[in-house]
């Protein structure tokens, strides 16, 4: 995906917060629970990290909280037909670009 951006011409990257989501109890279902906790999350989001930087990307992390269970999600999914997972990426992807142009417009 990020040789995706490159070639198009992408220059800010968006990515969820995984970091501040410290929680280990997701379900009721214990085999689940391990499954989930046993995730490495955090090496994950630290390579797409540093694999956006070397395509020269501007990275930023936005807090996923209230993106799947809000009334903008599912406006969102009505307005543009979009699944759950696709409609969350999109709300994260406006706020990361909302952030974006609050630090353009405070470094001008």
């Amino acid at each position: 995906m990020l040789d995706y951006a490159y070639h198009h011409n992408v220059g800010v990257v968006v990515f969820e917060n995984l970091f501040i989501i410290k929680r280990r109890k997701f379900t009721k279902n214990s085999s689940a629970n391990r499954k989930m906790s046993r995730f490495a999350k955090k090496e994950l989001l630290q390579y797409g990290i540093i694999m956006a930087m070397k395509y020269g990307f501007k990275v930023l992390l936005v807090n996923p909280k209230g993106t799947t269970h809000s009334k903008e999600h599912d406006e969102v999914m009505r307005k543009y037909g979009l699944d759950r997972h696709t409609a969350s990426a999109y709300i994260i992807a406006l706020r990361g670009i909302e952030s974006h142009n609050l630090i353009r417009k405070a470094i001008i």
